[in-house]
This record gives structure tokens, sequence and C-alpha cells, in this order.
């Protein structure tokens, strides 16, 4: 039997994507480095929702500075449920508390209660200043692994401006660049992660991921599927063409998703990483993504 995977979110990042995606609030009104900040709050919204099967926040008071935006809460709650952090036997207004935004507050919390934790970046920044690592699943050791097939495959870039876009993607997770491109604006950008998450696509490639990962002899077929993906859409040409032949993908991968896909057989999982790389080694594009439904350039 699979066992289900939880994630818990810190309301501290629920208040930041609510503030982009509450269609009542007017987010051209936060300064520039709020917005930042915000965007980190909203991808950790997107990830502990779509990558897990139960997402969880801490009813402990704070719960008040998000659920103001009543129509983010309304869509929000059908979703994320709340927990009574009564048995945790927190004091969360004490000065230990505050002293370090709550941090150590929430990885008790998440430890106690077996799930995996998104908190908000200025707490993230908390943690990476300890040395604190964070947990990881399957399937984001399946994506790390991509990661470091990408870095090594765009070294035989031509051009360093592809090359500074492709390295600036990676400090952006891939899921929220992949929800951003799906949607056309802020008003339907929650509709866009309701409906990722009602047709449990996400859901099932990450199973399938999962389970080919545990699988010796099919993790390494995957990632031989995984490297042909790779060269194909950005890679290195066959050593018998000529360098003015070389077909330079990556400078159109907004278009991946119309190629032939047939030669993959047209498995999901692969259809869905193939989506997922292209988001991690666009040039410019998660920029473009966040001008085209914010409004706004960072």
């Amino acid at each position: 039997m699979t066992k289900i995977q939880k994630s818990l979110i810190d309301n501290w990042s629920l208040e930041q994507a609510g503030s982009l995606l509450d269609s009542n609030y007017d987010f051209f009104s936060i300064p520039e480095e709020e917005f930042i900040t915000s965007l980190g709050g909203l991808s950790n919204y997107i990830n502990s929702i779509l990558l897990y099967d139960e997402t969880n926040f801490l009813a402990n008071g704070f719960e008040g500075d998000w659920v103001r935006f009543g129509w983010f809460e309304k869509n929000t709650r059908l979703v994320v449920q709340p927990i009574n952090p009564e048995s945790l036997n927190i004091d969360w207004n004490s000065e230990a508390s505050y002293s370090d935004k709550g941090v150590k507050n929430y990885l008790v919390s998440s430890k106690h209660l077996e799930t995996d934790l998104f908190i908000s970046p200025q707490r993230a920044e908390r943690i990476k200043d300890n040395g604190l690592h964070k947990i990881e699943n399957n399937l984001n050791k399946t994506l790390q692994r991509i990661d470091e097939k990408i870095k090594s495959e765009k070294d035989a870039l031509w051009f360093d401006d592809l090359k500074v876009g492709i390295e600036r993607n990676f400090n952006f997770p891939s899921m929220t660049h992949y929800v951003l491109s799906q949607a056309t604006s802020s008003e339907d950008l929650l509709t866009v992660i309701m409906q990722l998450k009602e047709s449990g696509k996400v859901k099932s490639v990450r199973d399938k991921i999962n389970e080919i990962t545990i699988n010796t002899k099919e993790a390494s077929k995957f990632q031989k599927d995984i490297e042909r993906l790779i060269k194909a859409n950005f890679g290195e040409s066959g050593k018998a063409e000529k360098p003015w032949s070389i077909k330079f993908t990556v400078l159109f991968l907004t278009l991946t998703k119309s190629f032939n896909l047939d030669f993959f057989r047209r498995q999901e999982h692969l259809l869905f990483l193939k989506d997922i790389i292209a988001c991690r080694t666009e040039a410019h594009g998660l920029n473009n993504d966040i001008k085209r439904i914010f409004q706004r350039t960072l």
C-alpha cells in the first residue's frame, strides 16, 4: 500500500500566496523585494498542493494573516486542511518563538506530524544559515539528477547569454514555472493549480516516477530516456553533423509542446518531464511568464 505523502505549509507562505492570487488584492502596491519573496510563498503553495496527497496548515492563530483574503481562503480551504496544534504544546507567542521567526516551532511540528515542510523565504534563510537540510522525496531527487544532466549539457551551448538564462532558472522550482507557463493571467492562476490537482495528473506522474526509481533496471532505462529528452531539447548534435547544421532548439523551447513525441511513445511521465525540462532550460522564460501574469518585471 502506498503511503500518503503529506506536507505542511506555514501561514506566512499562505499569506504571500494570497497577496498574489486574491483577485480583490492590489499586488501592484507590493514593493519589489516583498513581491519577490511573495513569489517564493506562491511557489511553496503550488508545490505543497500539487506534489503531495495531503496539504496542511497550523491553526495556531497566525492563519489570520491570510484568511483576510476572502476569495483566496475560500478556494484554498478546498485543498489545504487545518491542523489543531494544541498537542504540540508550543507557545507560539513566546519570546523564543519570535526570536527565530518560528523556524524551530515549524521544524518540531513537521517532525511530530510526519510531514514535509514548506516555509516562507524569510524562514528558509534562517534554516540555510544554520546548515539544516530540507527533506527530499523521490521526485525531487529525480529532478535534481535531471538538473545535473542539464548542467553538463549546457556547457556544450555556443552562446553565453543562453547559459546565463539556463543557470538562473535553476534557482526557481520547476513545478512553479510549469504552472506559470500554463496560466494566461493572475486571475486564472489558481484555476490552473486546482485543475492540475483535480485531474490527478501530477500525482500519477509522481507515483510512476517513484515506482521507476525504486526498480534498479527501470531506473537505468528511465535515466536514458531523460538523457534523450534533454539532448532533444538543447543537446549537442551528432558527431557527423557540420557545425552550421546544428539545431539550436534552446532558442525555441516555448514551442516544445508541439513537437512530435511519438519517439517517446507518449508516456505520460516523460511528456510531463519534457515540459518540466523545457521550463528549467528556457532562457529568460521565467521572467517572461512573471511579467505576462503579474505585469511586473524582476
